[in-house]
């Protein structure tokens, strides 16, 4: 019995990457939101924040994407 395929753990580390961008993105979106209303940052600040958390679920659906596809190849 062999174990899984090269393809297979290139999968699942995409797949765990996508998990950690997503997770890692609100894990700091979330509280700077909050530090920005309890310290009044100025909204340009949230703003951008706010920018660079789309690119981050931008990117993390792009890799959702290529995992479909992988998959899809593999069948």
């Amino acid at each position: 019995m062999t174990g899984p395929s090269d393809q297979d753990r290139r999968i699942a580390r995409t797949q765990r990457n996508v998990a950690l961008t997503i997770l890692g993105t609100f894990a700091i979106w979330l509280p700077l939101q909050w530090a920005g209303a309890a310290y009044g940052l100025p909204p340009r600040w949230l703003a951008l924040a706010d920018l660079v958390a789309l690119a981050a679920l931008a990117f993390a659906l792009i890799m959702l994407l290529r995992v479909r596809k992988m998959r899809r190849e593999k069948e």
